[in-house]
C-alpha cells in the first residue's frame, strides 16, 4: 500500500509540474507579442536582443529609461516569466517600465528556452541536477547576461534585483542562492523554493526577500509538495535563520481588490525588514494584486527590493 501511495504521489507531482503551463492554460499555447495565446512552437518577443551562451542563442527584452545618461550607475531589475510564458508576456503582466522611467533603473525580461522535447518554455531552478526540467544552463545564462549588460551600461553592481512569476519565481528564489554574491534582493510571486533548502542553498550573504503567494494556489501550493517544493513556512524559516531575523513577525492585515491580505514583516538585528511575506487569502496562481494604500504590486516590489545593496560589488 505504501508503495502504491508513493507511486501515486510521484505521478501527481509529474503531472502538476509538466502537463500544464504556469499560466493555467494548456501547454499547447504560449503568450505571444500580440498579447494573446498562440502556437507554443512560435516564441515571439518584441525587439528581442540575442546573446550566445554555451553555443545557444538566448533572447531577452531590454528597457532603458530616458533618464539613463551613462554617467550615474543605475540598478538592474530582472523579471522572469512563468513556465510556458514569454518575456513579452511577462513584460505586459508585470509592466515595470513606468517605474523605471521615474526611478531610473534598467529593466530586463529574459526568455526561457523550450523543453528538450520542444515543449513549453521553462526555467531550471537548480544547478545541473536530475531535479531540473532540462539540461539548459539557465544560471550561467543569467550570469553571462549580467556581465554583458554591465559591459554596455553603467550598472550599479551592488543593486541587482530579480522578480518573477511561478517558474520564474522559482528561479528568482534560487538566484538568491547561486548568485548570492551578486543579487541583493528578490521578489518571487506565486513561486516556491525546491525542497530541503538548507541542503540545496548555501548563500554567504543576507538577502532581501519579498514573497507574494495565494492560499488557494494549486500549481505552487502554499504548503509545498513533499519531495519537490518547500512550503512557504519552511522557506521563511530558512531565510529568517540566514538573515538573523526575529521569528515573530509583525502582522499587518488589509484588503486589496476584494481580497484579504496579511503582510508578515521579519526584522533583523539591524532593524532591517529582510523578509516581507504577502499572504493573499483565497489568492490563486496569478500575478497577484496586493495594492496597498494606492500602491500596486509592481511598485511595492520595487519599493522593497530597491532598499537593498549587496555586500559584494
Amino acid at each position: 500500500m505504501d508503495q502504491i501511495l508513493r507511486f501515486t504521489s510521484l505521478v501527481f507531482i509529474f503531472l502538476l509540474l509538466f502537463s500544464c503551463d504556469d499560466s493555467g492554460n494548456s501547454n499547447s499555447k504560449i503568450w505571444n507579442k500580440d498579447g494573446d495565446w498562440g502556437d507554443k512552437d512560435v516564441i515571439e518577443n518584441e525587439d528581442a536582443i540575442t546573446i550566445n551562451h554555451n553555443g545557444i542563442d538566448r533572447e531577452y527584452i531590454l528597457y532603458v529609461p530616458d533618464l539613463y545618461n551613462g554617467e550615474t550607475p543605475v540598478p538592474l531589475m530582472m523579471s522572469f516569466h512563468g513556465g510556458g510564458g514569454t518575456a513579452t508576456g511577462q513584460m505586459y503582466v508585470s509592466d515595470m517600465r513606468p517605474i523605471a522611467d521615474t526611478a531610473n533603473f534598467i529593466l530586463v525580461y529574459p526568455q526561457g528556452l523550450q523543453l528538450d522535447d520542444g515543449g513549453s518554455t521553462h526555467w531550471n531552478s537548480m544547478l545541473a541536477s536530475d531535479s531540473n526540467k532540462s539540461s539548459v544552463d539557465d544560471f550561467g545564462f543569467i550570469d553571462a547576461l549580467i556581465n554583458d549588460l554591465s559591459s554596455s551600461y553603467n550598472i550599479d553592481s551592488t543593486r541587482l534585483y530579480a522578480t518573477g512569476f511561478s517558474n520564474g519565481a522559482d528561479i528568482s528564489f534560487t538566484l538568491g542562492c547561486f548568485l548570492n554574491n551578486r543579487i541583493a534582493a528578490v521578489a518571487p510571486v506565486s513561486g516556491l523554493m525546491l525542497s530541503n533548502p538548507s541542503s540545496n542553498c548555501n548563500p554567504a550573504n543576507p538577502l532581501g526577500i519579498m514573497i507574494i503567494h495565494g492560499t488557494l494556489d494549486n500549481s505552487r501550493p502554499i504548503g509545498g509538495i513533499d519531495g519537490y517544493y518547500a512550503s512557504i513556512d519552511e522557506t521563511i524559516s530558512f531565510w529568517s535563520n540566514l538573515n538573523s531575523t526575529s521569528l515573530s513577525p509583525n502582522i499587518t492585515p488589509y484588503t486589496a481588490d476584494g481580497l484579504n491580505i496579511e503582510l508578515y514583516s521579519y526584522t533583523g538585528q539591524d532593524n532591517t525588514v529582510y523578509i516581507e511575506y504577502y499572504k493573499v487569502i483565497d489568492g490563486d496562481h496569478i500575478w497577484l494584486d496586493i495594492t496597498r494604500e494606492g500602491v500596486n504590486t509592481n511598485q511595492l516590489i520595487w519599493n522593497y527590493v530597491s532598499g537593498f545593496t549587496s555586500n559584494n560589488p
